[in-house]
């Protein structure tokens, strides 16, 4: 177990923009100033290519350090809307969250879907009102920000001295005291009365805070009531109680730059949230049976993969994040999905750039082991001898997909996906069962890109993404009969087929039903199956535009034979050209797949995406207040949907967001079913029917 006996893990979120990265930094560079950016910005952390391109963290980034005796371990996590399955795989693997603020932007809706996740997941935890040094910086609208956006109590703990570039220092509403910043040596502080200019405010707040901490506990309300004050112990104990049952958020302030509230951050994090050794380790055993350890050093071993990354030189390389139990090298450690056995013979912790092995590692920490076998992105792994396995990472739709064409050949993209997505179990290659292409399909647009860009620079394979196609149908809309006869004499047997088959249409969704209505056997008993076989061989390319036929009914109601022609392939080709001349008199249609959106906007933008909804063939089915903004729940055909993650957030500032999945099929419009059907015909995928020989 490492030397440090105070651990404490969190995770750092916030919007893209709220400063939560530079943060870090400052953590960083307040543990060993050698390791840290002296500007304080995420120059370091955010140092793959394509964050330095869009200036924002992508990925989880896990920094492990020691300050004052204490032992930290904190995931650095995105904030942009697209990544944030990553902020949710964070929450399950951390014992509290921060959640930055930015004192110049306050809280957005980017803001509000990152605190919606945090919700989700129940973890204790605390705000910070980051930049309160910039010329925009206003503390108390961000505070208000915080109830009105957040729909959450904030309870300030700490308040600015100052604002902006003139901010000097901080008041600790706990210990009523001033924190004056030294700018000679980042995150130092000396500590002085609180200005008199700020004494009545920051008595309010501290008032504010001591009742929030009273609430929380009976014993401690009675002596709030009886003395009127609690003492800063008591205090500080109801913050914690408070923190952890999430009756109201605390609320710090940092300026990352000048180390601002930097050390104060820490000292809240011990504090607030819980410790390693307070978790309890619930799971399963191999035999489904429920299981649950303490988080403790001599308890069973167990962690679970948070991240994967697979490097040239090193290979793979998995970061595991300890509930229980103490890891020491030569270890052989059990992974219960695959039941396999993992030899870790060293292991390391990261603190930002820098990786150093160590000797062993308990409950609470982050270590990264290399060249695993086969674990992924929210495996388990355990004691072999007493094996658990806890419960895997959620995945959601993933609303966003591409067809994908790579110019070496899409087998070489393939290859090339399938180790990103060991990487980033969010995305999803599959092969369209509809169209044939094969579809990268994520959480937005940006996370597409983002993958595209990180295959060619690691892998050297050019992928082009292209809308994929919509999974058009075909069906009938009256019925309709029509012989099909086939006869060909080529010296010797010949081959002869006779079937008189009748079509008619079926509910949608129905699919195909086959029926033998023969009577007198006109057609052998033998043939019946060979002409529904060429009947279901013709249904993948339908006569309007080559696209499967489906939800309808063929009924075989006549026939005839040839005691030597006739064979299973004369009567499959004779079923199949029945089906298609019984197409061409059936009133066939297309249709086209329709999906099921749910769109949540602010209030402000409902009015502008209405209006574009209805411009894509939408139908809205209704609009309801959410606890921030509105939500829209409406279908929409796929060919105009297939565009709306990058339209939505240009038409909401970034702000609105949405989930879509396959809802049903309906017809396609005729002046549009006829611009589908021309394409397809000058493309050459409609085939002729078969002539009688």
């Amino acid at each position: 177990m490492a030397t440090p006996r105070v651990i404490r893990t969190f995770s750092m979120l916030g919007a893209d923009g709220a400063g939560k990265t530079a943060l870090v930094e400052g953590l960083l560079r307040l543990a060993d100033p050698r390791h840290a950016s002296p500007d304080g910005s995420s120059a370091r952390l955010d140092a793959e290519p394509e964050e330095k391109k869009r200036n924002f963290t992508l990925s989880l980034h896990p920094e492990s350090f020691d300050e004052g005796g204490r032992s930290f371990h904190v995931l650095d996590c995105p904030g942009f809307a697209a990544f944030l399955t990553e902020v949710e795989w964070a929450l399950r693997v951390t014992d509290g969250a921060v959640m930055a603020i930015s004192a110049a932007d306050g809280c957005h809706n980017r803001a509000e879907r990152t605190f919606d996740v945090l919700a989700d997941a129940g973890v204790p935890a605390l705000g910070v009102i980051t930049r309160v040094d910039h010329e925009q910086a206003d503390f108390r609208k961000a505070l208000a920000d915080i109830e009105a956006s957040l729909k959450v109590r904030p309870v300030a703990v700490q308040l600015p001295i100052g604002a902006g570039p003139g901010c000097k220092g901080l008041i600790d509403l706990v210990a009523m005291k001033a924190h004056l910043i030294d700018p000679k040596v980042f995150g130092k502080f000396s500590e002085a009365e609180v200005p008199a200019g700020l004494l009545a405010e920051a008595t309010a707040l501290r008032t504010a805070m001591m009742e929030a901490a009273a609430e929380t506990d009976d014993d401690l309300l009675g002596r709030y009531l009886d003395a009127g004050t609690l003492t800063e112990e008591e205090l500080r104990r109801g913050l914690s109680a408070g923190t952890r049952a999430r009756k109201f958020l605390p609320v710090a302030v940092a300026a990352a730059k000048s180390g601002l509230g930097v050390r104060e951050l820490l000292d809240l994090a011990v504090l607030l949230f819980p410790s390693p050794a307070e978790r309890v380790v619930a799971g399963t055993d191999l035999g489904g049976k429920e299981t649950i350890w303490a988080g403790e050093p001599n308890a069973p071993f167990c962690g679970q993969v948070f991240k994967t990354t697979i490097d040239h030189f090193t290979g793979r390389i998995d970061y595991l994040r300890i509930f229980s139990g103490t890891l020491r090298p030569e270890t052989t450690l059990m992974n219960p999905r695959t039941r396999a056995e993992e030899r870790v013979s060293h292991f390391f912790r990261t603190d930002g750039a820098q990786s150093a092995e160590v000797a062993e590692a308990g409950p609470g920490e982050f270590v990264v082991l290399v060249k695993l076998k086969d674990a992924h992105t929210g495996d388990t792994l355990c004691d072999r001898e007493a094996p658990i396995l806890l419960p895997p990472f959620a995945q959601h739709p993933r609303p966003v997909s591409y067809a994908v064409h790579a110019k070496g050949g899409d087998d070489k993209a393939a290859a090339a996906l399938h180790k990103l997505i060991e990487e980033d179990p969010a995305l999803e290659l599959a092969r369209s069962p509809d169209t044939g292409e094969m579809l990268l399909q994520g959480m937005g647009q940006a996370h597409i890109e983002v993958t595209v860009e990180r295959v060619k620079r690691k892998h050297g394979v050019e992928i082009v993404l292209t809308p994929p196609s919509p999974a058009y149908l075909e069906t009938i809309t009256a019925a309709a009969k029509a012989q099909g006869k086939f006869k060909r004499q080529t010296g010797g047997h010949g081959q002869f087929g006779d079937a008189h088959v009748e079509l008619s249409p079926l509910p949608r969704g129905a699919g195909f039903e086959f029926e033998d209505a023969i009577v007198g056997g006109t057609v052998p008993r033998q043939f019946i199956p060979s002409v529904e076989k060429g009947i279901r061989g013709a249904l993948g390319s339908g006569p309007l535009a080559g696209y499967q036929v489906v939800d309808f009914k063929a009924k075989l109601v006549f026939g005839s034979y040839h005691d030597v022609d006739s064979s299973d392939m004369a009567f499959q080709v004779a079923g199949s050209m029945a089906f298609k001349k019984a197409m061409a008199e059936a009133r066939p249609i297309l249709l086209e797949p329709i999906m099921q959106l749910e769109v949540r906007v602010p209030e402000e933008y409902v009015g502008p995406v209405m209006g574009d909804l209805n411009s894509r063939r939408a139908r809205v089915q209704g609009m309801e207040p959410a606890t921030r903004g509105v939500t829209i729940r409406a279908t929409c055909p796929h060919a105009e949907a297939m565009t709306y993650d990058a339209d939505l957030r240009s038409l909401t500032q970034g702000l609105g967001y949405f989930t879509m999945s396959p809802s049903h099929y309906d017809p396609v419009p005729p002046p549009l079913a006829q611009k589908i059907i021309e394409k397809r015909r000058a493309e050459g995928k409609v085939k002729g029917v078969e002539e009688e020989k």
